[in-house]
Protein backbone atom coordinates (compact mmCIF):
# COMPACT_ATOMS: atom_id res chain seq x y z
CA UNK A 1 0.00 0.00 0.00
CA UNK A 2 2.83 2.42 0.87
CA UNK A 3 4.32 1.72 -2.57
CA UNK A 4 1.19 3.34 -4.02
CA UNK A 5 0.44 6.09 -1.51
CA UNK A 6 3.90 7.66 -1.32
CA UNK A 7 4.37 8.11 -5.10
CA UNK A 8 0.78 9.37 -5.33
CA UNK A 9 1.38 12.21 -2.87
CA UNK A 10 4.62 13.03 -4.62
CA UNK A 11 2.93 13.27 -8.00
CA UNK A 12 1.85 16.45 -9.74
CA UNK A 13 -1.70 17.76 -9.88
CA UNK A 14 -3.34 17.57 -13.27
CA UNK A 15 -4.42 20.75 -15.09
CA UNK A 16 -8.18 20.06 -14.57
CA UNK A 17 -7.65 19.68 -10.82
CA UNK A 18 -5.61 22.88 -10.65
CA UNK A 19 -8.28 24.83 -12.54
CA UNK A 20 -11.07 23.42 -10.35
CA UNK A 21 -9.12 24.21 -7.20
CA UNK A 22 -8.65 27.87 -8.10
CA UNK A 23 -12.23 28.18 -9.35
CA UNK A 24 -13.64 26.80 -6.10
CA UNK A 25 -11.39 29.03 -4.01
CA UNK A 26 -12.42 32.07 -6.09
CA UNK A 27 -16.10 31.16 -5.63
CA UNK A 28 -15.50 31.32 -1.88
CA UNK A 29 -14.46 34.97 -1.92
CA UNK A 30 -18.04 36.41 -1.96
CA UNK A 31 -18.71 34.39 1.21
CA UNK A 32 -16.53 36.91 3.05
CA UNK A 33 -19.45 39.34 2.86
CA UNK A 34 -22.26 36.78 3.13
CA UNK A 35 -24.44 35.82 6.11
CA UNK A 36 -22.91 32.75 7.71
CA UNK A 37 -25.63 31.55 10.07
CA UNK A 38 -29.34 32.21 10.60
CA UNK A 39 -31.49 31.88 13.70
CA UNK A 40 -35.25 32.05 13.17
CA UNK A 41 -37.97 32.25 15.82
CA UNK A 42 -41.57 31.17 15.19
CA UNK A 43 -44.50 31.53 17.58
CA UNK A 44 -48.30 32.03 17.26
CA UNK A 45 -47.86 35.80 17.62
CA UNK A 46 -45.06 35.78 15.01
CA UNK A 47 -46.41 33.55 12.23
CA UNK A 48 -43.94 34.94 9.69
CA UNK A 49 -41.06 34.47 12.12
CA UNK A 50 -38.21 36.64 13.33
CA UNK A 51 -34.75 36.08 11.89
CA UNK A 52 -31.23 36.99 12.93
CA UNK A 53 -28.49 36.79 10.29
CA UNK A 54 -24.93 36.41 11.54
CA UNK A 55 -22.09 37.77 9.41
CA UNK A 56 -18.35 37.75 10.07
CA UNK A 57 -18.49 41.44 11.02
CA UNK A 58 -22.06 42.17 12.13
CA UNK A 59 -25.51 40.82 12.99
CA UNK A 60 -28.54 41.83 10.93
CA UNK A 61 -32.25 41.10 10.76
CA UNK A 62 -34.82 41.34 13.54
CA UNK A 63 -32.13 41.75 16.17
CA UNK A 64 -33.90 44.41 18.26
CA UNK A 65 -37.16 42.46 18.44
CA UNK A 66 -35.35 39.23 19.34
CA UNK A 67 -33.32 40.98 22.05
CA UNK A 68 -36.51 42.41 23.53
CA UNK A 69 -37.98 38.92 23.73
CA UNK A 70 -34.74 37.54 25.17
CA UNK A 71 -34.88 40.17 27.90
CA UNK A 72 -38.13 38.73 29.24
CA UNK A 73 -36.58 35.29 29.77
CA UNK A 74 -33.30 36.63 31.14
CA UNK A 75 -31.12 35.93 28.11
CA UNK A 76 -28.37 38.42 27.35
CA UNK A 77 -28.76 40.45 24.15
CA UNK A 78 -27.32 39.26 20.86
CA UNK A 79 -24.39 41.44 19.83
CA UNK A 80 -22.01 41.25 16.89
CA UNK A 81 -18.96 41.26 19.16
CA UNK A 82 -20.09 37.99 20.76
CA UNK A 83 -19.35 36.06 17.57
CA UNK A 84 -15.59 36.34 17.87
CA UNK A 85 -14.88 33.17 15.90
CA UNK A 86 -16.68 34.51 12.84
CA UNK A 87 -14.31 37.46 12.60
CA UNK A 88 -11.65 35.08 11.32
CA UNK A 89 -13.78 33.87 8.41
CA UNK A 90 -12.45 36.44 5.88
CA UNK A 91 -8.86 35.70 6.89
CA UNK A 92 -9.24 31.94 6.48
CA UNK A 93 -11.10 32.25 3.17
CA UNK A 94 -8.27 34.42 1.83
CA UNK A 95 -5.75 31.96 3.24
CA UNK A 96 -7.55 29.04 1.60
CA UNK A 97 -7.51 30.94 -1.70
CA UNK A 98 -3.77 31.56 -1.30
CA UNK A 99 -3.13 27.85 -0.65
CA UNK A 100 -5.22 26.91 -3.70
CA UNK A 101 -3.36 29.39 -5.91
CA UNK A 102 0.01 28.15 -4.62
CA UNK A 103 -0.97 24.51 -5.10
CA UNK A 104 -2.13 25.27 -8.65
CA UNK A 105 1.12 27.11 -9.37
CA UNK A 106 3.47 24.41 -8.08
CA UNK A 107 1.06 21.57 -8.98
CA UNK A 108 1.90 19.59 -5.84
CA UNK A 109 -0.62 17.46 -3.96
CA UNK A 110 0.98 18.03 -0.49
CA UNK A 111 0.50 21.80 -0.79
CA UNK A 112 -3.15 21.32 -1.71
CA UNK A 113 -3.58 18.84 1.17
CA UNK A 114 -2.16 21.28 3.73
CA UNK A 115 -4.53 24.02 2.56
CA UNK A 116 -7.50 21.65 2.67
CA UNK A 117 -6.69 20.37 6.17
CA UNK A 118 -6.27 23.97 7.32
CA UNK A 119 -9.73 24.75 5.94
CA UNK A 120 -11.34 21.73 7.65
CA UNK A 121 -9.76 22.46 11.03
CA UNK A 122 -10.95 26.05 10.92
CA UNK A 123 -14.50 24.94 10.05
CA UNK A 124 -14.57 22.44 12.93
CA UNK A 125 -13.24 24.97 15.45
CA UNK A 126 -15.74 27.57 14.29
CA UNK A 127 -18.69 25.18 14.78
CA UNK A 128 -17.49 24.11 18.25
CA UNK A 129 -17.10 27.73 19.33
CA UNK A 130 -20.51 28.63 17.96
CA UNK A 131 -22.11 25.77 19.89
CA UNK A 132 -20.38 27.06 23.03
CA UNK A 133 -21.78 30.53 22.33
CA UNK A 134 -25.31 29.14 22.07
CA UNK A 135 -24.79 27.13 25.24
CA UNK A 136 -23.71 30.24 27.17
CA UNK A 137 -26.83 32.09 26.04
CA UNK A 138 -29.23 29.29 26.89
CA UNK A 139 -27.67 28.08 30.13
CA UNK A 140 -26.90 31.46 31.74
CA UNK A 141 -30.37 32.94 32.18
CA UNK A 142 -31.03 35.73 34.64
CA UNK A 143 -33.05 34.21 37.53
CA UNK A 144 -34.66 37.64 38.14
CA UNK A 145 -36.14 37.80 34.63
CA UNK A 146 -39.88 38.58 34.30
CA UNK A 147 -40.53 35.12 32.81
CA UNK A 148 -38.84 32.16 34.47
CA UNK A 149 -37.49 29.41 32.23
CA UNK A 150 -35.21 26.56 33.14
CA UNK A 151 -31.80 26.84 31.47
CA UNK A 152 -31.69 25.02 28.14
CA UNK A 153 -29.20 23.88 25.54
CA UNK A 154 -29.95 25.43 22.13
CA UNK A 155 -29.10 23.41 19.04
CA UNK A 156 -26.66 24.99 16.64
CA UNK A 157 -28.29 22.93 13.89
CA UNK A 158 -32.00 22.19 14.19
CA UNK A 159 -34.96 23.41 16.23
CA UNK A 160 -35.15 24.07 19.97
CA UNK A 161 -38.46 24.67 21.75
CA UNK A 162 -38.26 27.63 24.15
CA UNK A 163 -41.64 28.24 25.77
CA UNK A 164 -44.07 28.78 22.92
CA UNK A 165 -41.25 29.62 20.50
CA UNK A 166 -39.64 27.29 18.00
CA UNK A 167 -36.06 28.49 17.53
CA UNK A 168 -34.36 27.11 14.43
CA UNK A 169 -30.64 27.48 13.80
CA UNK A 170 -29.12 26.62 10.43
CA UNK A 171 -26.35 27.70 8.06
CA UNK A 172 -26.96 30.67 5.79
CA UNK A 173 -25.66 30.80 2.23
CA UNK A 174 -22.14 31.85 3.20
CA UNK A 175 -21.65 28.67 5.26
CA UNK A 176 -23.32 26.57 2.55
CA UNK A 177 -20.82 27.87 -0.03
CA UNK A 178 -17.95 27.00 2.35
CA UNK A 179 -19.39 23.50 2.89
CA UNK A 180 -19.71 22.90 -0.86
CA UNK A 181 -16.17 24.15 -1.36
CA UNK A 182 -15.05 21.63 1.24
CA UNK A 183 -16.43 18.81 -0.91
CA UNK A 184 -14.05 19.77 -3.71
CA UNK A 185 -11.06 18.44 -1.75
CA UNK A 186 -12.15 14.77 -1.69
CA UNK A 187 -13.41 15.09 -5.28
CA UNK A 188 -10.02 16.30 -6.52
CA UNK A 189 -8.19 13.65 -4.50
CA UNK A 190 -10.43 10.89 -5.90
CA UNK A 191 -9.96 12.15 -9.45
CA UNK A 192 -6.17 12.30 -9.09
CA UNK A 193 -6.10 8.77 -7.62
CA UNK A 194 -8.25 7.47 -10.48
CA UNK A 195 -6.17 9.30 -13.07
CA UNK A 196 -2.91 7.90 -11.73
CA UNK A 197 -4.28 4.34 -11.68
CA UNK A 198 -5.65 4.74 -15.21
CA UNK A 199 -2.24 5.88 -16.43
CA UNK A 200 -0.37 3.06 -14.66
Amino acid sequence: MNDRITPFFQSQLSLPSRILMVAVAAALLPAIFAPIWRITLHAPQYPEGLSVHIYSHTVKGDVQEVNELNHYIGMKPIRAEDFGEFRFVPFFILRFFAFAALAALVARIPVAAIGYIDFLVFGAVMLVDFQQWLSDYGMQLDPKAPIHLDPFQPKFLGTTEVGQFHVTSYPDWGAIVMFLAGLAGPAILAYEWWRRRAEA
